[in-house]
């Protein structure tokens, strides 16, 4: 029986052992996973900012032939496409130093090699990005960064018997070419998938007709920053933009209409909304705006919440420099320079919809009371060789006063006066955390 207990106590203890190496395995192998989960989305973000410099700083451009002079006008074809993309200025290759700088393209090349685009040889180019900073900022133009507006196309296209949603499960070539036209100036384009919610969300006549609250109700799902409605037929197109989807009732919509074929037409009409873009949020790396100016953020729950307003407003391009001031409760109060106006700045921070600007505030000024009556002196004289204020009679309205003489003690200066000039309220600007 003693044995049959022993035999008992060591299973129980192997048992015991036996659950502690696993949970302990299990411990260790649940903190390989997280390791890997890490690492997995580091490696997506890091993959997306450089997916995004990548197509912002390379270009393919066909080959028509192999001999030195065809290569030479590829390379500046393709360095301008990159120059237009990250400035967002659809005409910047006819700046004066842009075109000097054309004949030395090999100096801004980080990468060549050879493709097939189309069927046709091509070029396959990658830039320097610093250096094409650089050479923004000598020829005084513009940059264009991320986080760049998506931008939903709703396509009608129409034909003699119907008119039709392009969809993008459809496999229309108008789905390709406005793609390609988007990534030729670095402006995401987004397509309704066409399934249930879309087909009944949203009619062709709500669409053909502009009505913005069923537009704005079918495009919610995608969360777009702005949207383009486009009738398009074989003879050119039409289109119309909302450019802040969020307020698409508030927008004075933009419009524009165009002649030719969609090859032809869609090249003008995304230079048009791209160059819209460009206007409001790129900033000139040459100017710098030297002026500290306050930014209150409320409604910050935690730290967490500020370390991530704070990564974000370093972020932005209209940026040069920022401090942090102060902290109390929830509100963050940084001081910031800017590269750009400060209207730019504000486009920036309210395509963070985890911003919310706040309406600035009046300083409150006191008013003085103004005693309305009339004062009339009368018969007094000030004596300043005798230090008395002579007799007289001082009336305040209807009220008469006997003004009795003061002895003044010649040797005491009476205190001067001065105005204290008044300082102006500091420019604070606010905005609310809604993240």
């Amino acid at each position: 029986m003693r044995g049959y207990i022993t035999q008992f106590r060591w299973i129980t203890v192997a048992v015991c052992k036996g659950s502690f190496y696993d949970q302990r395995l299990n411990f260790e192998l649940s903190g390989i996973n997280m390791l890997r989960i890490l690492f997995f989305v580091f490696a997506m973000l890091l993959g997306q900012t450089s997916a995004f410099a990548a197509s912002m700083f390379s270009s393919e451009v066909v080959l028509d032939d192999s001999d030195a002079a065809t290569e030479q006008a590829a390379k500046e074809k393709a360095f301008v496409d990159v120059l237009v993309r990250a400035s967002g200025q659809s005409t910047v290759g006819e700046n004066p130093v842009i075109q000097k700088a054309l004949p030395t393209v090999g100096q801004y090349i980080t990468q060549l090699g050879y493709g097939e685009l189309d069927g046709q040889r091509s070029l396959v180019l990658g830039f320097d990005d610093a250096k094409i900073r650089t050479l923004l900022t000598q020829a005084q133009a513009t940059y264009w960064g991320e986080p760049r507006p998506d931008v939903l196309f709703w396509v009608i296209e129409d034909t003699p018997t119907q008119r039709n949603v392009v969809w993008e499960q459809s496999g229309s070539p108008l789905i390709g070419e406005l793609k390609a036209e988007g990534e030729r100036r670095g402006l995401p384009v987004l397509m309704p998938v066409g399934d249930f919610d879309d087909v009944v969300a949203v009619s062709v006549p709500d669409l053909w007709g502009g009505f913005a609250d069923p537009i704005a109700k079918a495009s919610a799902r995608y969360n777009p920053t702005g949207i383009v409605v486009v009738k398009v037929n074989d003879r050119g197109l039409t289109w119309q933009m909302f450019p802040n989807a969020a307020a698409i009732n508030n927008d004075t919509p933009v419009e524009g209409r165009i002649s030719g074929a969609p090859a032809q037409a869609f090249p003008q009409m995304i230079d048009a909304i791209a160059d819209y873009y460009a206007q409001r949020l790129a900033v000139n790396l040459g100017v710098v705006n030297g002026d500290a100016l306050s930014l209150e953020i409320s409604d910050l729950n935690d730290a967490e919440d500020f370390f991530v307003v704070e990564r974000s407003l370093k972020a932005l391009n209209s940026v040069a420099a920022l401090r942090l001031d102060s902290i109390v409760d929830d509100k963050a109060t940084f001081k910031l320079s800017l590269l750009a106006s400060e209207d730019i700045f504000h486009n920036e921070m309210m395509a963070d919809r985890r911003l919310q600007r706040l309406e600035e505030q009046a300083p409150d000024i006191e008013t003085p009371a103004v005693i309305d009556a009339p004062i009339n002196a009368t018969e007094g004289s000030v004596d300043a060789s005798a230090g008395t204020i002579a007799t007289g009679t001082v009336t305040t309205g209807p009220m008469t006063t006997e003004a009795t003489p003061t002895a003044a003690d010649p040797s005491v200066i009476a205190p001067t006066l001065e105005a204290v000039p008044t300082e102006p309220s500091p420019h604070v600007i606010r905005y609310k955390w809604v993240g």
